[in-house]
């Protein structure tokens, strides 16, 4: 089956129709039947059956369909990488964050970068925690910066910063007035709990007794900054990671040390490079420098 008779294919399987797969396509309707039919012939079983005007997809053709849309998913994937290697050779810098990272500091760190680097090219994007590394892994992008439980066994070159897990609360909260919140100061009916990074939550359920055990009305969301601005609209107090908080407009907040002190850092994934490339090594420069440590209290 070659590239075409794939499209053909998977067109008339999401539309139904061999008239709605040729507008779809740029193509003559006879065009779109021919090809299905030396498709159904070089497979040797048939992949449609009339129905009503419709073609209705065989159980065959379901079981091809699915590993079609793999091998045009794996195909997209390869020809972006082409696209990225043509770019590369004349001077691009494709980046990743996590969420917080991305909204907060990547547009900072970016005007930093085109100060040394005016004409070299530069993607920036927000990307799942979680995702990052797989990403650039898989060379959708060079460089990545993600949040994760403190690890001593990393090497020291990929720590952007060291921090710790902080207390958020409204300034006239009564937990403003301790220098540190213990987590027997926490009424987890007023919690507002972040379900962003499993890593993270299970780092802090092992050091906090009870920390799963979630009141049936407790206030969710998968974002750090959705956390501190329900914060800022007085439904209760957080639990963030401090580097969530670079960038972010303080005023109204309180920001108190967290104990069971909870460390945590952000990472810069680059890879299987051996050496990291100077753009890459401005960027990371950039990115710490604007992550300056919030001394909360």
């Amino acid at each position: 089956m070659s590239p075409k008779q794939l499209e053909v294919f998977v067109q008339v399987v999401q539309l139904g129709s061999v008239t709605s797969a040729a507008q779809a396509l740029g193509m003559s309707q006879p065009s779109v039947s021919k090809s299905l039919a030396l498709t159904e012939q070089q497979l040797g079983f048939a992949l449609f059956e009339r129905a009503k005007g419709r073609m209705q997809a065989t159980p065959e053709a379901h079981q091809v369909f699915e590993e079609a849309r793999r091998m045009q998913q794996s195909m997209a994937r390869f020809d972006r990488f082409i696209e990225q290697v043509r770019c590369y050779s004349v001077g691009q810098l494709r980046v990743c964050a996590t969420p917080a990272l991305a909204i907060n500091l990547l547009p900072q760190a970016a005007l930093r970068f085109r100060e040394s680097f005016p004409e070299y090219g530069l993607v920036v994007d927000m990307y799942l925690n979680n995702e990052i590394e797989d990403a650039v892994a898989h060379r959708q992008y060079d460089l990545g910066f993600l949040l994760q439980p403190m690890d001593d066994n990393l090497p020291a070159s990929s720590v952007v910063r060291a921090g710790q897990m902080v207390c958020v609360m409204p300034a006239g909260h009564t937990l403003a007035a301790h220098q540190a919140v213990c987590w027997d100061d926490v009424d987890a009916r007023e919690l507002i709990y972040i379900t962003t990074d499993a890593r993270i939550i299970a780092t802090m359920a092992a050091a906090i007794e009870g920390f799963r055990e979630r009141p049936v009305s407790a206030l969710e969301t998968n974002r750090y900054g959705m956390a501190i601005n329900l914060v800022r609209q007085g439904l209760g107090i957080t639990l963030v990671d401090e580097f969530a908080l670079a960038g972010t407009r303080l005023d109204g907040l309180a920001i108190r040390p967290f104990s069971p002190r909870i460390p945590v850092m952000v990472r810069a994934v680059t890879g299987e490079r051996q050496v990291i490339v100077k753009p890459a090594q401005v960027f990371i420069d950039a990115m710490s420098q604007l992550m300056p440590p919030i001394n909360p209290g």
